[in-house]
């Protein structure tokens, strides 16, 4: 998997072992029908396509998908159909290894689906995005699950008052855990600000890691990612950490400390699909910070067995300030981990968009067509 050449990318984390908590997405899945075309076709005009297919589509399957590629165990959380078209995303879903045992299920209801026409000639991608009024997530369904179960928990930017309420719950369990003594260790929460609605920046105080799209950020009347992140960091709660990718100027990101990093872009020799693009950089870097999230946590854990032993006098322990050893809830993502984390982001778009699809991730030959 690509997740065992991270020294060679960017001298990274290792990849992740097995039994650690799951990484949950949060969000819609639909079906994507993908055709590629070598130019893109006038209006009222009849157009062979060079390439047709159907695929798992949807911002968090997206996610899982790439988690799940790049060797992180991987949950998607959405309300799932029983037509024939639900049937083939759950299969791909089952390919991958992706879980969503825990998703509510509806009857009788159209599966979403995205009609998404790829130009050769320009590498651009146009989406046209059908709806029937699906359901949405419920509070009730989402307070079902054993937060306990996940180590990061990703929201995708939509029905906002009900995700408002979730993130919400999560910090809720986390706040628990600061109360007693438990083993537990708290939930990240991420968010992505995709959709140009600016109602997405309530959810910004209950967010320990912000993603924020291009199209957001424009739509906001920034024009560059630098100016983005100063205004959006205005919304933020204490200790956030905000992401903002840029097609092809790359990434830039902002510390909890408020210290900038930033990663070019790192284009193949050709354009073949940028579709989903921007959740491979997404999952990529939850993927990468979550596996510093897990080490520094076993680190943690052997340091206060050590300091139990070695302060233990004839069988009586002595006093120590339990809360000098609790760390903050973002404290592992300091400006180096931040800083590998969306290099290894904005190198993994870089290898998705050389490719039809997802399935070049799982290569580690497909390293050779990116500059390093």
């Amino acid at each position: 998997m690509i997740s065992s050449f991270y020294e060679k990318i960017v001298g990274g984390s290792p990849p992740c072992e097995e039994n650690n908590p799951k990484i949950l997405c949060v969000g819609l899945t639909c079906l994507d029908i993908v055709q590629t075309v070598d130019n893109f076709p006038i209006e009222d005009s009849d157009t062979r396509c060079s390439d047709y297919k159907w695929q798992l589509g949807g911002n968090s399957a997206n996610d899982c998908t790439v988690l799940s590629l790049l060797g992180s165990s991987s949950e998607f959380f959405g309300v799932l159909g029983d037509d024939y078209q639900f049937r083939f995303l759950q299969d791909d879903m089952r390919k991958h290894g992706i879980d969503f045992s825990h998703c509510p299920r509806v009857e009788g209801i159209g599966c979403p689906t995205s009609t998404v026409i790829l130009c050769s000639s320009s590498g651009s991608r146009t989406i046209v995005h059908y709806n029937p009024n699906f359901p949405e997530l419920t509070l009730e369904d989402f307070e079902k699950l054993k937060l306990e179960d996940y180590s990061w928990i990703n929201f995708e930017g939509r029905n906002i008052p009900r995700v408002l309420a979730m993130m919400q719950h999560v910090e809720a369990y986390n706040d628990s855990l600061k109360e007693g003594e438990s083993d537990r260790s708290p939930v990240t929460i991420s968010v992505e600000l995709e959709k140009m609605n600016p109602e997405l920046l309530d959810l910004l105080p209950y967010a320990d890691v912000a993603f924020v799209s291009k199209d957001f950020a424009r739509n906001r009347g920034h024009e560059n990612m630098s100016e983005a992140i100063r205004n959006i960091a205005q919304d933020i709660k204490s200790g956030a950490t905000i992401v903002c990718a840029w097609g092809d100027r790359g990434a830039m990101a902002r510390t909890r400390d408020g210290t900038i990093v930033q990663s070019p872009a790192f284009p193949p020799p050709k354009i073949v699909d940028t579709l989903g693009a921007g959740d491979t950089f997404v999952a990529a870097t939850i993927h990468y910070l979550n596996n510093i999230k897990l080490q520094s946590e076993k680190k943690e854990n052997k340091s206060d067995i050590r300091d139990q032993v070695n302060q233990s006098d004839g069988g009586v322990t002595r006093n120590q300030n339990i809360e000098s050893l609790q760390c903050s809830k973002t404290a592992f993502i300091d400006q180096s981990a931040l800083q590998s984390a969306i290099t290894f982001g904005c190198r993994m778009a870089g290898i998705k968009i050389g490719f039809s699809g997802y399935e070049g991730l799982r290569s580690k030959e497909n390293i050779k067509h990116i500059h390093l």
